[in-house]
């Protein structure tokens, strides 16, 4: 169970900080961060990008064990894996970008808002469950 969750906490870390580089890669270098911030109103207009910077990484690693927990009993089949970490990035969206984000900010949810938080999200999950398939399989 330790190993599990220790694999899903460092898995959930590593594509925590690759879907950092995809919100820093925007129109304006770190803009995407404001965002991240907003989803739980801790936005700010000098210490936003800080904030949801922290905040991204430290849901990368929450969701990241939820992996990790879930994964435990999972059969050793990469398609189940992907799928797996598929749905943790979906759930990452519709907890705390939808739900939360709507409910504590009161943001109507634009197509371009949708697309710019769920994508990255999706990429998360994806990442997240090829690291752990990968350090899944013994001789990796």
């Amino acid at each position: 169970m330790l190993r599990t969750l220790r694999q899903g906490l460092l898995a959930g870390g590593l594509a925590g900080l690759f879907i950092a580089l995809l919100f820093f890669v925007d129109t304006s270098p770190g803009n995407g961060f404001h965002r991240v911030a907003q989803w739980l109103a801790l936005d700010s207009q000098t210490a936003g990008k800080f904030v949801g910077f922290l905040l991204l990484l430290l849901l990368s690693l929450v969701f990241g064990m939820l992996f990790g927990v879930v994964a435990r009993r999972m059969p050793a089949a990469l398609g189940v894996w992907l799928l797996t970490g598929l749905a943790i990035g979906a759930l990452w969206w519709i907890i705390v970008v939808l739900f939360l984000g709507m409910i504590i900010h009161h943001v109507p949810l634009t197509f371009g808002a949708f697309l710019s938080t769920s994508i990255p999200l999706l990429v998360y999950g994806i990442v997240l469950g090829s690291l752990s398939f990968l350090w899944r399989q013994p001789g990796l």
